[in-house]
């Protein structure tokens, strides 16, 4: 530390989940990664991309996976930012759209590299508690001129989802910037895209990570007012995106059929996951996303994360009020869950 600057020395260290080098040995459900791997057409696209051509720098913009986003979702290519993941979008947004002495305001509990990334780049801001049902309390967003406000939805880590009409409505009275973080929303399909064509001070970001199966590669898109995105593209690295996680986003965009068939099993996943749990008497939050947020009421989340750690199934479990009566529980494989559903019942029989 003796080189660190003040900011950094002060500033609170964002924890990923648990990783463990001997991976193999252990039922993964901490970080809401995909159980299913990447469709056959995008793993046949990345092995073309380790080609030759590694020897030359990728489109600085990803303009191909720029164009195909637009033209599915129907708005221009000058809306869309392609990044290397959702966090440098969140780096940007502090670094270049927030004045130094402004002030950001997220929900809490939400997800907390929104804090961190706040603190890394001296931006000061409010944590607003959700409401005791985890819905989003707008009105509390109001009443203080807030510059920047960026919310999940659906929300991480409880999974609530957020009606689009009461985003509509806030960004409609917000005056600063609205970031709406959609990295869970082709679960359920409820984003607020459609708001970049009426509202330009609104950010929507989205996630190849989840609903993809491509958390290694690294992509992440940001849809927005032409300007905002002209400042991303201003802002960022000159070669953000690497030319094999272009081509994996390209294709994983391309294969409807893909991308359809496993989101419908992750929600089949998720149901038979929420219907396991609650036979156990465990109280879930209802969820739109790939991940359940839930408690037993007679065994602290502590206690549950650690006895399933000690049986090496990994769950998520976040210090701190309100969230550290939960563990967020990320939707494997269906052979997954009925192993850890079995450990829970022996963990509270015994």
């Amino acid at each position: 530390m003796k080189y660190w600057n003040k900011r950094l020395q002060k500033m609170t260290e964002y924890i990923p989940g648990e990783q463990p080098d001997n991976l193999n040995e252990f039922i993964k459900l901490n970080t809401n990664e995909n159980p299913f791997p990447p469709s056959p057409a995008v793993l046949d696209a990345l092995q073309k991309a380790c080609n030759g051509d590694l020897r030359r720098y990728p489109n600085p913009n990803a303009q191909m996976v720029r164009e195909l986003f637009a033209k599915k979702n129907s708005i221009a290519a000058d809306n869309v930012f392609v990044a290397n993941g959702s966090d440098e979008i969140f780096t940007l947004l502090f670094r270049g759209f927030i004045e130094p002495d402004g002030i950001a305001a997220f929900p809490y509990p939400s997800y907390a590299l929104y804090y961190t990334m706040a603190e890394a780049n001296g931006i000061a801001y409010d944590k607003i508690t959700l409401e005791d049902n985890f819905d989003i309390p707008f009105d509390e967003f109001l009443k203080k001129k807030y510059n920047l406000v960026i919310i999940a939805n659906p929300n991480n880590p409880t999974g609530k989802g957020v009606p689009i009409d009461q985003i509509k409505k806030f960004c409609s009275k917000f005056k600063g910037l609205l970031v709406v973080d959609e990295a869970y929303v082709d679960f359920y399909n409820e984003t607020a895209l459609p708001l970049v064509k009426e509202f330009d001070n609104i950010v929507i970001t989205r996630s190849f990570s989840k609903s993809y199966s491509l958390a290694g590669l690294r992509v992440g898109l940001a849809i927005a007012h032409k300007e905002i995105i002209h400042g991303f593209i201003k802002l960022k690295d000159s070669y953000n995106v690497d030319r094999i996680a272009q081509a994996g986003a390209y294709a994983a965009l391309l294969d409807d059929k893909g991308f359809k068939y496993n989101i419908s099993m992750v929600r089949n996943n998720k149901e038979y996951l929420e219907e396991s749990l609650e036979a156990l008497g465990f109280i879930n939050v209802p969820s739109r996303a790939n991940f359940v947020f839930t408690k037993h009421p007679d065994i602290d989340a502590r206690t549950l994360y650690e006895k399933l750690k000690e049986q090496k199934i990994l769950v998520r479990y976040f210090a701190g009020p309100i969230q550290s009566e939960y563990i967020r529980i990320s939707v494997g494989t269906m052979m997954e869950i009925k192993k850890l559903i079995k450990v829970l019942s022996e963990i509270i029989s015994g």
